[in-house]
């Protein structure tokens, strides 16, 4: 089924009326249709006025029902545009589609209804997909990454079993056969541990600065996973603890997901400006994986209201298969990239900024996957998370700071109930087949286990699972790091849309280019906050904050955000350069202590030798860029220079309403995971940097460099930390 199928198919429940989102099933339904029809027709005939039956069926399965209406005739009307007329009180029927249906029976005066819900037929091999909470048959695993652990839970008991302080920021982790595998994101291994016994095996070296982020099992084989690196932009095939393939070339792979045919969907975390990407990976062959296609999820224009924005997916980090392993699904963001005076000539919102977003992909014809569905949700930020159930009745989706789970339907995603109040940003989800939801909120330290069998009513908390025993981070820390996310609070956001972490999630950049001329300024791009902690300020690119705690204006100004500061400090001190901010909102002293523990930016995927950081050195002090570009910091910001180095344009606007004089000195290090590069993302590389946007040379005397030395200093901006 193609996209425009799978949308006619939708559209075509939802106009037959047959569909009710008020319907609720019972997930923990298992064993199949055959075992449903067996039990009905062990059965005694049921009750006179009744209509009896699964009322969960697979697609294209057989599923009978029966009544003991008394009646010469009976008409059984399926809820999918088919009838059946009968002379017995019994009839099977075959589902043209999935989805929830009301199965009706008319014996003569009298008749009777069934709600029944169609899903597909899970698959034999169960895909897998990156996440940081999975589930042995005995065990809950989470990865904790402030803590460099991972915490084991009991599933029988709901309590906390035992804690493996496991590596440098444990991301995701996946389980094959009888091995629990763990991607250490700064320590750059695959941490490797017995699923029964809890012993650790030997790590897979997986090379310093290459960040690895998520891990999916290989359905087909234990021991088998395939694992992404973000910073070396490569997917590689671990077996038995060895590599045994490596496909590069994944630009910025975050999320993975594998089904039980050898087929991988990799995400591109940041997008680039025309729309989101995912890499479709052939791995038939697990030693010799292929590029199939990239998946585009185009940019959308025109959509701003109260219900939508324009824009395209960003973030991508919430993958999942269906567990029939042919649907994809991905839960983001949608950032508006098109909005803005100088774009469009119209302003951004609060709520047309940014907003969560879901995707359903699909294989076409080809069997290439393409976008088959997508819509956004109202008064939520950021998706987080994905999970569906093992019969896959249900998906269920996180959000970041709006700190709630939604249900959906798995056909045409109407919600059917949710949690709300799952603690400081959710980043896990987990479904069982007993009707428990697994929440992993990250910032609260805890996993919040849900009976969800009934979302007709508030879904019970059946367990609150400490993760942490000794708090890794300081409390103001901590509580800056929770602010920084969570757009449920009134202050930051009003509406759940925003929070700094819509921009900046995991404090790094979106990689876009806003429009920020309603602000006084013009085309900026976004600017990672990693390494902030190791900056004095003025802060942003025409250093037009002298404070972190200057960001109450974003806030208040265009976030909707009913601000931190009382009304009256708003009022003397709303000047972003005028009296400071520091010490009069404990909330914003709290985000300046986060975002000033973010020191270093890491190790680079591509270290240099001694000889190529020599050369690279003597290129950077003879093009002049040391003349701004010095110091452990790479940059003169501190002293509060501004430079005009002939990258302005019209679309680069003022500097806080007023002419614009020069850009503050960016900082040089990561450089090799920020691009595109300059004030409005202008340079899609460092090449382009100091070649075709450097006329005249006057940022950097670049235009006398041999081909060699151009390439000697790329080297080494690419490997500045």
């Amino acid at each position: 089924m193609n996209g425009a199928l799978r949308a006619t198919c939708v559209v075509l429940a939802l106009a037959l009326g047959c569909g009710d989102d008020d319907v609720r099933f019972d997930a923990s339904v298992d064993g199949g249709v055959d075992a449903s029809l067996d039990a009905a027709s062990a059965a005694d005939a049921p009750p006179v006025g009744a209509l009896e039956g699964p009322t969960l069926v697979f697609h294209e399965a057989e599923a009978c029902y029966r009544t003991g209406l008394p009646a010469e005739s009976f008409t059984f009307v399926w809820g999918d545009g088919t009838r059946d007329e009968t002379r017995v009180g019994e009839a099977c029927h075959v589902f043209a589609y999935p989805g929830a249906f009301v199965v009706s029976v008319v014996a003569g005066p009298r008749d009777a209804s069934l709600s029944v819900q169609v899903v597909w037929r899970p698959a034999e091999r169960r895909p897998s997909a990156s996440s940081p909470i999975a589930a042995s048959e005995a065990r809950v695993f989470v990865a904790v990454a402030d803590d460099d652990a991972v915490v084991v839970i009991d599933r029988a008991t709901l309590s906390r079993e035992r804690r493996l302080a496991t590596c440098d920021g444990p991301r995701t982790l996946a389980i094959a056969g009888d091995e629990l595998a763990v991607a250490c994101q700064h320590e750059g291994t695959l941490a490797r541990y017995d699923v029964a016994s809890l012993e650790r095996r030997p790590d897979v070296s997986l090379g310093v600065g290459s960040r690895p982020f998520g891990v999916a099992a290989d359905p087909r084989r234990e021991a088998r996973f395939v694992v992404t690196l973000q910073d070396a932009g490569a997917l590689l095939v671990i077996e038995d603890g060895v590599e045994i393939a490596r496909l590069d070339g994944l630009f910025d792979a975050r999320a993975v997901a594998l089904n039980g045919e050898g087929r991988a969907l990799v995400s591109r975390w940041r997008r680039p400006a025309d729309g989101a990407r995912l890499y479709e990976v052939d791995l038939t062959n697990p030693r010799d994986p292929r590029l199939r296609d990239e998946v585009v999820l185009p940019r959308q224009t025109g959509l701003d209201s109260d219900t939508d924005n324009s824009g395209a997916p960003s973030f991508l980090e919430a993958l999942s298969f269906s567990p029939d392993g042919v649907r994809a699904m991905i839960a983001a963001s949608k950032a508006n990239d098109v909005t803005g005076l100088f774009r469009t000539g119209t302003t951004l919102r609060s709520e047309t900024t940014v907003r969560g977003v879901f995707s359903e992909l699909y294989p076409d014809a080809a069997g290439t996957y393409e976008e088959s569905y997508r819509f956004s949700f109202n008064d939520l930020d950021y998706a987080s998370a994905i999970a569906t159930t093992p019969i896959g009745d249900r998906v269920y989706v996180a959000f970041l700071g709006g700190e709630q789970v939604l249900a959906l339907e798995p056909y045409g995603f109407g919600v059917m109930g949710g949690v709300t109040e799952v603690g400081f940003s959710p980043r896990g989800l987990l479904a069982d087949d007993d009707g428990r939801l697994f929440v992993y909120a990250e910032l609260s330290r805890e996993v919040r286990v849900y009976d969800v069998r009934d979302l007709a009513t508030t879904p019970p908390r059946l367990a609150t699972v400490a993760l942490v025993d000794d708090e890794p981070l300081a409390p103001e820390v901590l509580r800056g790091k929770r602010l920084f996310a969570r757009s449920a609070d009134p202050r930051m956001s009003r509406t759940s849309y925003v929070s700094c972490a819509s921009c900046h999630l995991d404090a790094e950049s979106d990689g876009l280019v806003w429009d920020f001329t309603q602000r006084g300024e013009g085309l900026r791009n976004t600017s990672s906050l990693i390494g902030l902690g190791d900056q004095t300020g003025p802060f942003h690119w025409t250093g037009n904050f002298d404070e972190l705690q200057d960001f109450e204006g974003d806030i208040r100004l265009h976030q909707g955000g009913a601000g931190f500061l009382s009304d009256a400090d708003w009022a003397e001190r709303g000047d972003p350069l005028g009296l400071p901010k520091a010490g009069r909102s404990e909330e914003l002293d709290a985000l300046d202590a986060y975002l000033r523990s973010l020191r270093g930016v890491g190790a680079p995927p591509a270290p240099l030798t001694a000889e190529e950081r020599s050369e690279g050195a003597r290129v950077f002090a003879l093009a002049g860029c040391t003349t701004c570009h010095s110091g452990v910091t790479f940059s003169d910001s501190a002293l509060g220079l501004r430079h005009d180095v002939g990258t302005a344009r019209e679309s680069s606007g003022g500097r806080l309403g007023e002419a614009l004089d020069g850009f503050d000195t960016p900082t040089l290090r990561g450089l090799w995971r920020t691009a595109p590069y300059l004030h409005d993302g202008s340079a899609p590389t460092l090449r382009d940097v100091l070649t075709t946007r450097n006329e005249g040379d006057r940022h950097g005397l670049t235009s006398a460099l041999s081909e060699a030395e151009l390439d000697a200093l790329v080297r080494y901006l690419s490997a500045l930390d």
